[in-house]
This record gives structure tokens, C-alpha cells and sequence, in this order.
């Protein structure tokens, strides 16, 4: 059984892009989904998985330890290379909480509305500078989007 999420301090966050080695169907990236929700909910780890054009980027949150951990196993799969790390340290607040992973398609990735927006901007009563992680977050999302001309 999975432990409750501390809400109540900084979390750590990772966020990479790479390569797939040969082109993926949604029903693979669903199955990676998948495999992800059970192995990051049993270490707390939220987040986020894009995938568009052979080129992924990820979302993850949770203590460092355990962020450093899963992302030691997603180094090791076969599935992808060229895995770039964009941004990692602290956060006030996990932006992904509801996800122990979450596969969006890129179509998703609206600048002011959709689900992944609302997750991003559902802030509540937030810490310290959420909002701008928020942004931030939400431009590299959107990067990602505009740099894919085609979408599965």
C-alpha cells in the first residue's frame, strides 16, 4: 500500500528529455504508464510523461533520493538515449500530485486551459513562488509541443 503524500514541504523535481530508440504507439507509452503508476506510487514519486515525434520529456517529483533512484532505472532503459536533464533542485509544492504518473498526449498541452494546465495552476493555498514554477513548467511543456511536428 502506498503512504500518503507530504504536501507540507519542498519537494524535489527532475525533468529530462530523450530520445526513443525506434518509434513508439500509444498503446507502448500506455504500458510504460502503467508500469510507472505502481513502481513511483510505492516511493512517493509524482509527475508527468509527454511523448511526440520519437523525443520524450518527463515530469518527476518526490524526495531526492527516491527521484534519483527511479531515474537511475530510466537511464538504464533501452527504450530511449540522448537523455538530456533540463532542470532539477527544489520546488515549494508538487505540481503533479494527483499522478504517480500521468502519459499526456501533446494535444493536452494547452497554454491556459485543459487538465494539464489546471494541474499545473491548481495551486490552493501555495508556498513560496508556486506560481512561477507553475510557468515555468508550463513554458517547458509548451516548448516541447511547438518543437514536434508530429504527434501520434
Amino acid at each position: 500500500m502506498n503512504k500518503p503524500i507530504n504536501q507540507n514541504k519542498d519537494v524535489f523535481r527532475l525533468v529530462y528529455v530523450s530520445n526513443a530508440t525506434s518509434p513508439l504507439k500509444l498503446e507502448e507509452l500506455k504500458e510504460i504508464e502503467k508500469v510507472a503508476i505502481r513502481n513511483n506510487g510505492e516511493l512517493q514519486i509524482t509527475g508527468l510523461l509527454t511523448y511526440c515525434d520519437g523525443k520524450f520529456m518527463q515530469f518527476l517529483e518526490g524526495e531526492q533520493a527516491d527521484v534519483d533512484e527511479v531515474f537511475e532505472k530510466i537511464v538504464g532503459d533501452g527504450r530511449h538515449h540522448s537523455i538530456d536533464v533540463i532542470r532539477q533542485g527544489n520546488i515549494p509544492k508538487r505540481q503533479f500530485k494527483d499522478w504517480s504518473m500521468k502519459y499526456a498526449d501533446v494535444h493536452d498541452i494547452k497554454e491556459n486551459e485543459g487538465y494539464i494546465y489546471d494541474k499545473l495552476f491548481n495551486i490552493g493555498n501555495g508556498a513560496h513562488n508556486v506560481l512561477e514554477y507553475a510557468q515555468e513548467s508550463l513554458t517547458l511543456l509548451l516548448a516541447f509541443k511547438n518543437a514536434c511536428p508530429n504527434q501520434i
